[in-house]
């Protein structure tokens, strides 16, 4: 991880920075924003997009009420326990906590022309904990960045349960 985003993430989780300015942030890196001067050639691939950030909540319908009555967004697909609503080009998904700790829970890329398998072989070539699971015919990638954050890497097609990569699956 760049020392951009490390720092970042870090002002996040010792209250430096809200949750809203981690996701501009996070957004203007991905979209190839100031944080991401030029340096050496990516490993893995040059995210096209934040994809999505999945919330696990206390309240699932107290949560979509709170986006949608101050964003306007909305539904992308309802999937039971959650929802996840549109954002952009991307998606906020909203879940049920069930005994977690309420936050975010991940956040994912979009990288063009995923492949999940060779992506977890470089994963795991550079020393990273990374796992594959399968919802549906979709595979969704996983590993966990310095602090523990959760990241999971996907197409930039992917919508959480609809469009070319046809799952019915939350984020």
């Amino acid at each position: 991880m760049s020392a951009g985003l490390e720092s970042l993430l870090s002002s996040y989780e010792n209250g430096r920075i809200t949750r809203r300015q981690l996701l501009g942030a996070m957004t203007a890196f991905a979209a190839g924003g100031p944080a991401s001067a030029q340096g050496p050639q990516p490993a893995i691939g040059t995210v096209k997009q934040l994809n999505h950030v999945t919330l696990f909540v206390e309240d699932v319908r107290r949560s979509v009420s709170f986006y949608q009555g101050l964003f306007g967004m909305p539904v992308l697909t309802p999937q039971d326990p959650g929802i996840n609503l549109t954002a952009g080009t991307g998606f906020l998904g909203i879940y049920p906590a069930d005994g977690r700790a309420a936050g975010i829970n991940h956040i994912c890329f979009g990288l063009e022309n995923f492949d999940a398998d060779a992506t977890l072989k470089k994963l795991v070539g550079r020393g990273l904990d990374a796992n594959i699971r399968l919802r549906g015919d979709t595979k969704e990638l996983y590993f966990n960045a310095p602090d523990n954050v959760r990241v999971q890497l996907q197409d930039v097609r992917y919508r959480g349960g609809v469009g070319p990569l046809g799952d019915r699956n939350p984020g």
